[in-house]
């Protein structure tokens, strides 16, 4: 099954008047005038056009001519309307790319909001999720809120690690109580810590 690639359509449109002489026959006003369009796909939804030109066919001899082809004066002679424009819906792929990146981005902004707010006024239970340089490469843990004081926040550590988002989706899912080992630091060592917490979630 292909799951991308080009396509090409020619645009029919909504009425059809003629656009000319047709100068291989001869015969007067027998020639339409099309868009056509080459895009890019996947599953089928359109991405964006990377190439549309115009085309012409005779009535009468059904003679097909590109735009590299057709009399300079027959194409200057189109009227506004008489070839059908390339709809929206053919950039549908780069607009819902723009969505989902400026949902990302809307998710990046609000997640950085909340980590800040949570640093600033931490309640136990609060779940960090760490990020750290071990034997050259990056890992992850849990760091657990067990305990404050106006001067200090005493962390539970969580017994797994993992190196990659999955690994750590895993670990929440299979080890989101497992934890022994106790790090207290204080209020100043905790907004040293800020780059390398990931993000908080709060219960």
């Amino acid at each position: 099954m292909i799951i991308f690639g080009t396509r090409t359509k020619v645009l029919t449109n909504k009425s059809q008047s003629a656009a000319g002489n047709c100068d291989y026959c001869g015969t007067a006003q027998s020639l339409l005038a099309y868009r056509q369009i080459k895009y890019f796909h996947i599953f089928w939804i359109p991405i964006f056009p990377y190439s549309a030109q115009i085309i012409t066919i005779c009535n009468h001899c059904k003679k097909l001519s590109y735009q590299s082809e057709i009399n300079p004066q027959t194409l200057q002679s189109l009227s506004p309307g008489t070839v059908r424009k390339t709809p929206i819906g053919y950039f549908a792929g780069l607009m819902l790319i723009g969505l989902l990146v400026a949902a990302i981005v809307i998710a990046g902004i609000s997640g950085a909001k909340k980590k800040e707010k949570y640093l600033k006024d931490p309640k136990v239970g609060d779940v960090y999720e760490l990020s750290y340089a071990k034997d050259g490469k990056t890992m992850r843990t849990l760091y657990r809120i067990a305990n404050l004081t106006t001067d200090s926040v005493t962390f539970e550590i969580n017994d797994y690690e993992a190196d990659s988002r999955k690994g750590l989706r895993k670990l929440r899912e299979q080890h989101s109580n497992s934890y022994s080992e106790k790090q207290k630091v204080s209020r100043t060592e905790l907004e040293d810590m800020k780059n390398k917490i990931a993000s908080i979630e709060r219960l």
